[in-house]
């Protein structure tokens, strides 16, 4: 009995001692994270597709500083006129213009997350200047039938993680006056 006690009594030494050193083991390593600035490249494609066939593709390229409180804006575009036509008392016309803004406008800033990736807010907005062609057949049936331009705007904001080289398709949406899909892919590089 005696010598069974002894036993016992070891055994509980045993696990009471590899309980406390579990508690005081280190915790597993986690990745860092990263809290410095960190300069970033953000290649961005807005593409244009009429079913399966690409119209237009632009490419826009921003550098942005990871962690930084300042976000990246660029504006780009043309002021369209757009005639206004009145008729004065008499009877006689006159035409008179007022400007519109097309274009394209991003604003983009970025952080680090724990596991090595980038968070990138995006805000992007499109306008532009459409000619319904009347001869295509895959064109909506709501278009405009006035020949007039149609000023057609795209807008989206959004979050997305992605890490160094990594590429990815954040939106995708389809026009419903031209009928045309819109897509915007987004590539982030780390800048040595």
């Amino acid at each position: 009995m005696r010598k069974a006690f002894r036993v016992t009594s070891a055994v509980m030494v045993v696990l009471a001692t590899a309980a406390l050193a579990a508690q005081e083991a280190p915790a597993p390593p986690q990745a860092p994270r990263t809290t410095g600035l960190v300069s970033l490249k953000v290649s961005l494609v807005l593409s244009r597709y009429q079913g399966e066939k690409k119209i237009t593709s632009v490419p826009y390229t921003l550098l942005v500083t990871a962690n930084h409180a300042e976000r990246t804006s660029l504006r780009m575009g043309n002021q369209i006129p757009v005639p206004t036509t009145s008729i004065g008392a008499g009877g006689e016309r006159s035409t008179s213009y007022q400007y519109r803004d097309v274009g394209t406008n991003i604003d983009c800033s970025a952080s680090t997350v724990p596991d090595g990736q980038f968070r990138l807010t995006l805000t992007v907005t499109d306008s532009s200047v459409y000619y319904p062609d009347r001869t295509d057949p895959t064109a909506a049936s709501t278009t405009p039938t006035t020949g007039s331009p149609a000023f057609r705007n795209f807008n989206s904001t959004f979050n997305i993680l992605l890490r160094d080289g990594q590429t990815a398709q954040y939106t995708s949406a389809t026009d419903q006056v031209s009928g045309q899909v819109i897509k915007l892919d987004a590539t982030i590089n780390v800048q040595k």
